[in-house]
């Protein structure tokens, strides 16, 4: 069994935020990932770094961060910022980057979104 993919947003799909043109930026890639029970949480963290490695050098890349729930862990969120989604789909759908995520334990599921900030006066700034 592979990696699972399931969408975060039932109103769209992961591949049509990533394809919006013209493209929007900056934009938040979140990932929030479930480990299946047994599954070698060190094995998942050194793919996930091999994949952390591959996009931190590509094009439009700012950061990323990866939060693991406390207790058991088996609840991960990573939180990357882009310039924009055009760069952020590019970097995923290089075949090298799809390669390291056949790595991933079998049973992994990868809920993903991609935000932009909201302006709330008084409250959030905007772009």
């Amino acid at each position: 069994m592979a990696p699972i993919h399931i969408p975060l947003d039932r109103s769209t799909t992961f591949d049509a935020m990533l394809s919006v043109s013209p493209a929007v930026g900056p934009v938040v890639l979140l990932n929030i990932i479930s480990l299946p029970p047994g599954a070698d949480k060190e094995s998942f963290l050194k793919t996930w770094t091999r994949t952390a490695d591959f996009l931190k050098i590509s094009p439009g890349h700012i950061s990323t961060q990866l939060h693991s729930a406390i207790g058991d862990g088996n609840f991960i969120v990573n939180y990357a910022v882009w310039e924009n989604n055009e760069d952020l789909k590019n970097a995923l759908y290089k075949p090298e980057f799809r390669k390291i995520c056949e790595d991933f334990p079998d049973g992994t599921e990868f809920r993903a979104c991609v935000l932009q900030k909201e302006a709330i006066p008084r409250v959030c700034a905007g772009l």
